[in-house]
């Protein structure tokens, strides 16, 4: 377990280190909650917004890999929760992306995607909620998907369009990305998406199946 010393200024305030800012994903104004508990330990925490990383997205991967290195007890519980908390930074980072992309105009709506569209559904004009745009990564990811699989995708995007906030919660610091599952055959995919309420906007940022994708975030960090 890391521990990290910090002083108590004249007025009672604490600078927390870079180190744990970045890793929790602080930013200025957070309100934290000092919890101490019956024996004297003291337990920090937000207030406003969970930094819980991930949930148990990948968190039997996850320790696979920490099990494979030999990392048990206290090192796996650790490193556990640093790796949760990395992935989730990623994701973030991954959403920011997206938008600035989609802003800059490099997304396309779900509906114009020639691999979608080639499957003879025209969505083009209903009424919904939300508008669905794919990534360029997103285009890749749907032209290599086989033809069962791809089959799944319309139902996928239109349950996004009505309803984007109905499914699991990936807890990246600042953005509200989620994830839906389909099935195909024995595979189990993810589709890993974006919401940005003011404009109801999803920006869909992966598709996959999902050690395949795990293994792509993992690439973005240093583990």
């Amino acid at each position: 377990m890391e521990t990290y010393s910090v002083k108590v200024g004249t007025e009672g305030e604490i600078i927390l280190p870079c180190e744990l800012r970045k890793l929790f994903g602080l930013v200025a104004e957070d309100t934290l909650d000092l919890c101490v508990d019956s024996e004297g330990k003291v337990f920090v925490r937000t207030a406003e917004r969970s930094v819980q990383p991930l949930s148990d997205f990948f968190e039997d991967l996850i320790i696979n890999d920490l099990l494979a290195k030999g990392c048990m007890g206290d090192c796996l519980k650790n490193n556990l929760l640093e790796r949760k908390l990395k992935l989730s930074a990623v994701l973030d980072r991954l959403s920011e992306d997206a938008y600035r992309a989609h802003r800059n105009g490099q997304s396309i709506r779900c509906w114009d995607n020639q691999t979608v569209a080639s499957l003879g559904i025209n969505n083009k004009d209903n009424h919904s909620i939300y508008k669905v745009m794919l990534t360029t990564r997103c285009v890749h990811d749907l032209a290599i998907l086989k033809k069962e699989e791809l089959r799944e995708i319309p139902s996928v995007f239109k349950c996004l369009e009505q309803d984007p906030y109905g499914h699991k919660r990936l807890r990246g610091p600042h953005y509200e990305t989620f994830r839906i599952s389909f099935r195909s055959g024995s595979q189990e995919y993810r589709v890993i998406y974006t919401v940005f309420a003011p404009e109801n906007l999803i920006v869909v940022t992966m598709i996959g199946v999902r050690k395949a994708i795990y293994e792509r975030l993992k690439k973005s960090v240093s583990f």
